[in-house]
């Protein structure tokens, strides 16, 4: 019985695997498509949410920059205001000082105005001015009296004349002093409003910030992607670089062989000459001596064999002295070259490596600066020069580089460009408007370097 039970058991399993297996749908090659179209949909969602949450987060990293360089404005400004309401409170205390001097000097002389006017009418009721001087007992004595009457008129006239002008300088100081208080107010109001600006920026900031902290993989992925192009751009500006000194050195290399050449044909040419003489004096010596008029000729084909092999150093000595005297003009202006841009801006990315202090894996390393501008506007040179070259890189759209003797400045974010390789520019001359993007609400930055060569200077030196 026992066994029974056991085979009876056994079959029944047997027979629902069978129906398990039945019920089961066949895979076929039809269905094996659908699956991997399936997933490979679904590995495309996937990339471009992960491309999204990239571009997102480099959006929040350029809102980030901005806001640190519009809090760091604010903070200027702020501390300009606060200097000016200051140096405004001290020419206050001054003027008010000086007002209630003079208004104490104005009283004293009203009063002594006043009392000399109380004498002079006290003594005009006693006697007339004719019976003054008439009553004089000479002629001495009735000339001193006409001379003192003469004097108090003028020194009447002059207190007059002071009083009037002493009120007048009141009136302008107490005029100047209301004009210096509105004008500290209008500062009080200014430095008001900055201070709720940047309070509203760190919000903004520490938002960001918050948001930032949790995006680990794309974060770390746009500051790849930014580190990237600033390389890429880098490699870029070396590579052409080393190309124009490649190009450089063989023209100095091509000028020094043709300059030798040159000099070795001269010399050639006067040694052919000076067989010739030679053969000549042999043929007739008495024709050779009696005329003068081969000697000159002799000299100046033979001198020029000498200044021909000291004509390269010279030549490399002038074109060495050139390009000190442009460098050293560039050099000059350190500190004083315009701005590449007109107008309001930003400075949102420092030369160097740069890092938010309250997100510290936020760091890129700088070979220049970048410079935020409103939508329109233009980048500019520095100085004089010559666009030595112009090319795109993935992230910059155009780049312009000029060249001003050992000097470079590249111009990166143009978008168009308004001068081309090889022109002439002056120092302010436009060279094309800045790129401004619409994948990141028209975001606006040029990137700005200086070099000397390849290397890499703080651009913040040299401009103001």
């Amino acid at each position: 019985m026992h066994r029974f039970l056991i085979l009876l058991l056994t079959c029944m399993s047997i027979a629902l695997a069978f129906d398990s297996l039945a019920a089961r749908p066949k895979r076929n090659a039809q269905s094996v498509k659908k699956e991997r179209r399936l997933a490979a949909g679904e590995l495309e969602r996937t990339r471009k949410q992960i491309n999204q949450n990239t571009a997102e987060t480099k959006r929040q990293l350029n809102r980030l920059a901005s806001l640190t360089a519009d809090a760091e404005r604010s903070n200027r400004l702020i501390d300009g205001l606060r200097r000016e309401i200051s140096d405004i409170d001290s020419r206050i205390n001054a003027l008010d000082d000086t007002i209630a001097l003079m208004d104490k000097n104005l009283a004293a002389l009203r009063e002594s105005y006043a009392e000399n006017l109380r004498s002079t009418r006290s003594r005009r009721q006693q006697m007339s001015t004719l019976a003054m001087i008439f009553s004089s007992s000479s002629f001495t004595e009735a000339y001193r009296r006409y001379r003192y009457l003469q004097q108090l008129e003028l020194w009447q006239k002059d207190k007059t004349r002071q009083l009037r002008t002493l009120a007048a300088d009141v009136a302008e100081r107490r005029d100047k002093v209301k004009k210096v208080r509105e004008t500290r107010a209008q500062k009080l109001a200014d430095l008001t409003e900055e201070n709720n600006r940047l309070i509203a920026t760190r919000s903004e900031t520490e938002t960001l910030v918050s948001d930032l902290r949790r995006q680990g993989s794309s974060l770390k992925k746009a500051l790849d992607e930014k580190q990237k192009q600033l390389k890429d751009l880098d490699a870029e500006l070396d590579r052409i670089i080393a190309e124009e000194a490649r190009r450089a050195e063989e023209a100095r290399k091509a000028e020094e062989a043709r300059l030798a050449a040159e000099a070795k044909k001269k010399a050639e040419e006067a040694r052919k000459a000076a067989e010739a003489e030679k053969k000549a004096k042999n043929s007739d010596k008495k024709g050779q001596a009696s005329s003068p008029g081969n000697t000159p000729s002799q000299k100046d084909t033979a001198k020029p064999a000498a200044p021909g092999n000291a004509k390269t150093p010279t030549q490399f000595e002038r074109e060495a002295s050139e390009r000190v005297a442009l460098t050293g003009s560039f050099e000059s202006n350190k500190g004083r070259m315009p701005f590449p841009v007109a107008g309001r801006y930003s400075i949102v990315s420092h030369f160097g490596l740069n890092s938010h202090p309250d997100v510290t894996t936020v760091k890129v390393n700088n070979s220049g600066i970048d410079i935020e501008t409103p939508p329109g506007a233009s980048a500019r040179a520095v100085f004089d020069g010559e666009v030595s070259s112009v090319f795109r890189v993935s992230g910059y759209q155009n780049v312009v580089m000029l060249r001003h003797g050992n000097y470079l400045t590249v111009y990166a974010g143009i978008d168009n460009l308004s001068v081309k390789k090889g022109d002439k520019v002056k120092a302010g001359q436009t060279l094309g408007s800045i790129y401004s993007d619409p994948d990141d609400s028209n975001r606006t930055v040029l990137h700005f370097e200086v070099r000397r060569e390849r290397a890499k200077l703080n651009p913040e030196d040299w401009v103001k």
